[in-house]
């Protein structure tokens, strides 16, 4: 399997929306009718239909700056939202929705929705959430792993800061981020294993291959993986943000932790880990955010999340980073002090006392807060 060289830290940014109907604030199945819509206007070459039809993807170009994807990225978002509108729709941000029930979601009738159905039954559906994933450009496939190794390390992290998605079936679920214990559920979910070597790691694919359950890369639901099509590693775990604006500052945070261990600054912790202890710092990030305790990848002890992120936050300002670049970053650790997209959105809906709602309290108060949600979109992190 040949990898496609890529210039090093090049980015780009795929944000999964929820699609709403404006006067319920529930889910709408109407993906393709959005669809439909775009390729009257300039097209859909960077959109892209999902699983289930209350989802819309939008996928960012290749970038070298923050400020030049933040103004293509909320360009694109007020397209989609333009496009909504006249059909009583609204496009948000975050990892679930609270009415979010897996048997009420219809699958899209692509071909690649049909495999998905045949092979995994009513995961797909169950899998009916929202994510962001960014990808950073690498030259080598060796070069991808050492990278993709060290921001497998940093998945708890990821979680955490990114964390929106505290509900789903109308209930708390006790979970800053409850999206990423999602993809745990298949069979090749979770974090990405460990290979010494571009060849190690084919034959770990291959393995993975011969079961059937799985014919590409674009089959496994690692945290973390190479995509040797692009020249990329893709991150996986993030819920998509509130705020595109805080989508594209994790993205530029993402690669400053990328620029730190491709220039040798970020050494993981040797001995490394134990699974056991990597997995549990998912499980405590995926619950309690920025206030988990996580084991320290860069070192043998464990450490709380918030103080992880302030020392990458200090080590990534030290370097020569784009002024855009820096911009972003700095307006994120500022963001991430002061508020958080899970406690947002547990306040919000408990001032429409939404939680464990009954059919008419939904539809009483599920309208404002999904409309408070939608205009969170384009809401500045300063």
């Amino acid at each position: 399997m040949s990898f496609k060289s890529s210039d090093p830290l090049t980015f780009g940014l795929e944000l999964e929306f929820q699609i709403v109907d404006r006067r319920t604030g529930m889910l709408s199945p109407s993906s393709t009718a959005l669809w439909e819509a775009l390729k009257a206007g300039d097209g859909t070459a960077q959109f892209a239909l999902e699983a289930t039809l209350a989802t819309i993807e939008l996928n960012s170009s290749v970038h070298r700056s923050a400020d030049t994807m933040a103004e293509e990225v909320v360009g694109l978002t007020r397209r989609l939202r333009a496009v909504a509108e006249p059909m009583s729709l609204d496009i948000r941000g975050g990892g679930t929705q609270l009415t979010q029930f897996w048997n009420d979601r219809v699958l899209a009738p692509t071909p690649r929705s049909r495999e998905l159905a045949e092979r995994f039954g009513f995961l797909p559906k169950r899998f009916s959430t929202y994510g962001m994933h960014v990808h950073i450009g690498v030259p080598s496939g060796e070069d991808a792993l050492r990278l993709g190794s060290a921001l497998q390390a940093l998945v708890p992290l990821f979680i955490a800061m990114s964390a929106a998605s505290p509900f789903l079936q109308l209930q708390d679920t006790g979970f800053c981020a409850s999206r990423p214990l999602e993809p745990l559920v298949y069979p090749h979910g979770g974090p990405m294993p460990r290979a010494a070597n571009w060849a190690e790691f084919e034959s770990v694919l291959a393995e993975i291959y011969a079961t059937g359950l799985a014919a590409s890369l674009k089959d496994i639901y690692w945290d973390v993986r190479p995509k040797p099509e692009f020249g990329t590693v893709e991150v996986r775990v993030f819920d998509t943000p509130l705020s595109v604006h805080k989508a594209v500052a994790l993205a530029a945070f993402t690669r400053g932790c990328a620029a730190l261990v491709l220039g040798g600054q970020l050494p993981l912790c040797e001995p490394r880990h134990t699974p056991s202890a990597e997995r549990a710092s998912r499980f405590l990030a995926c619950r309690d955010g920025l206030a988990a305790r996580i084991c320290d990848p860069f070192g043998p002890g464990w450490l709380n999340a918030r103080e992880l992120a302030e020392r990458l936050f200090e080590q990534i300002a030290s370097q020569p980073l784009s002024a855009s670049d820096a911009r972003h970053v700095a307006a994120l650790r500022q963001h991430l002090v002061q508020q958080q997209d899970s406690v947002r959105m547990r306040e919000a809906a408990a001032r429409w006392a939404l939680v464990g709602a009954t059919p008419e309290g939904l539809a009483s108060g599920l309208p404002a807060y999904s409309a408070v949600m939608c205009e969170a979109l384009f809401e500045p992190l300063d």
